[in-house]
């Protein structure tokens, strides 16, 4: 284990050593730089994972090869204020609308007209308003873990020990030790958090600007955000031991007529991507390959 004053190069960060993945930077509209890691054939239809607050691309480091390997596209984006991605300081970059308005930003800059989408915790928050608020962008659309419709427990505490004053400090607090118990209390009992999962986590949170973004999410995001009626397919995964998005609010994201399917995972807790990637990417694959006629010919502009 490295000091706590080094960390894994940008080099070093996934997706070193997985072979058939690359990364590269996009610059969107607004001019910000945005980090893209991909793999699969250019004209293939395009999955994008949107990852959860906290999250870079390293959160599907499994389901990228694996969905690129059954016929897609796979781009996991490291969403503003995260990962090697740009990390603008006013609060209201961070905005559900905002956010939302950012991945439409980034989906342009790919040249992406239609997209299936998996969004994953806040990231699938972000993905279902995109969904709702621009439908003709979304060919389907999976919810892993998600987080943003039905308010977040102990969110009132999160924001009362995050006080802007106190920005300063958070940089200095943000250690391999707070990532290591953060972890510990989100993963549930299939796997518990690797040193290289501790490395990838805690990397990016030592660039610039990365604690200010985090905490102007937690004060600027709408958290409980009603879930939309949506119009193309959808489906949900949980854990059954995910403290932050509990099984029990399944039913909000089965639609209507309680068309969309869901998937519930013994043992995991929320980090299901890594907790029990063979499960998940079977999943995905299942559901895209199922629902490709939803996309249209060309992915492109």
């Amino acid at each position: 284990m490295e000091s706590e004053t080094h960390r894994l190069p940008e080099r070093g960060l996934y997706p070193q050593g997985y072979p058939g993945v690359t990364a590269r930077f996009v610059e969107l509209r607004s001019r910000l730089r945005v980090r893209v890691v991909e793999a699969g054939n250019a004209g293939d239809p395009a999955i994008v994972f949107v990852p959860g607050w906290g999250c870079g691309a390293w959160i599907f480091h499994d389901a990228i090869p694996t969905v690129a390997s059954c016929g897609f596209r796979a781009i996991a984006i490291e969403l503003k204020g995260h990962g090697l991605s740009d990390k603008p300081a006013s609060p209201g970059e961070y905005t559900l609308d905002a956010m939302s308005d950012h991945l439409i930003d980034v989906l342009d800059a790919l040249e992406i007209r239609r997209a299936g989408l998996v969004g994953h915790s806040m990231g699938a928050a972000i993905a279902g308003h995109v969904a709702d608020v621009a439908p003709q962008r979304v060919a389907s659309l999976v919810l892993v873990a998600p987080v943003g419709f039905a308010g977040v427990k102990g969110m009132s505490l999160f924001r009362f020990i995050t006080p802007r004053f106190a920005l300063p400090v958070f940089p200095l607090i943000t250690s391999r030790f707070l990532i290591r118990v953060m972890l510990s209390v989100v993963y549930g009992s299939l796997r518990r958090a690797s040193s290289e999962d501790i490395e990838e986590f805690y990397a990016p949170t030592q660039t610039p600007g990365a604690t200010t973004a985090l905490r102007h999410l937690l004060h600027e995001f709408d958290w409980n955000k009603p879930y939309p009626d949506l119009s193309m397919p959808w489906m949900t995964i949980v854990g059954s031991e995910d403290v932050l998005s509990p099984q029990s609010d399944i039913a909000r994201y089965a639609g209507k007529n309680h068309d969309a399917g869901t998937l519930v995972i013994e043992g995991a807790g929320h980090v299901i991507f890594d907790e029990a990637p063979e499960v998940v990417n079977a999943a995905l694959c299942e559901f895209f390959t199922r629902h490709r006629a939803a996309y249209i010919s060309s992915q492109h502009d």
